[in-house]
């Protein structure tokens, strides 16, 4: 018995020795050209269907409205997750209204504000209403509103643009100033 056994810890040492001397070794040359590379790690935008203001209805070429209120200043309730310390919370309401032939997905809609001194940041408080897009599709003829809220680089008054975008493609783009 103490001979197979043996015999098992050496056929094991030699499994795992052979198993580490094939790991990691030679280089790999990558068949990228350097834009595709580039492409993978930066994600290019397409410009928006639509562009407009805040306070005015921006309709993409499919027929879905888009409203943006105004962004105003606000203080995150105690639970909100996302706001920075020294940047300016803005609170804002999406309205949308499907005109178009299909149901819009909600879900996965990717809200994203910028300014001039740089990208803003998601804020979800339950507090002021602002816990994301709703989760069921849109259907044909509908209309939701939701609050939204973000964490922005700047100063009152700065530049604001805010793009709302699904699956790669930017539906709106909205501008106006930082409250």
């Amino acid at each position: 018995m103490t001979s197979i056994y043996s015999s098992f810890k050496v056929i094991a040492s030699i499994c795992t020795v052979l198993l580490l001397t094939a790991c990691g070794g030679g280089q790999t040359q990558s068949s990228l050209t350097p834009e595709e590379g580039q492409a993978l790690v930066e994600p290019t935008q397409a410009a928006p269907q639509a562009t407009g203001g805040f306070d005015n209805p921006v309709i993409t070429p499919d027929k879905v409205s888009y409203t943006l209120s105004s962004p105003s200043n606000f203080t995150p309730g105690k639970f909100a997750s996302g706001h920075l310390p020294g940047q300016l919370n803005q609170k804002f309401t999406v309205s949308i209204s499907n005109n178009s032939a299909a149901e819009l997905d909600l879900a996965t809609l990717i809200v994203k504000g910028s300014t001039v001194a740089g990208e803003c940041v998601d804020i979800f408080d339950g507090d002021n209403i602002m816990e994301g897009a709703p989760t069921e599709p849109l259907t044909i003829g509908a209309s939701t509103t939701f609050g939204w809220g973000l964490s922005c680089p700047g100063k009152a008054g700065d530049q604001f643009s805010v793009t709302l975008s699904n699956a790669g493609t930017t539906y709106v783009e909205v501008k106006g100033k930082l409250a």
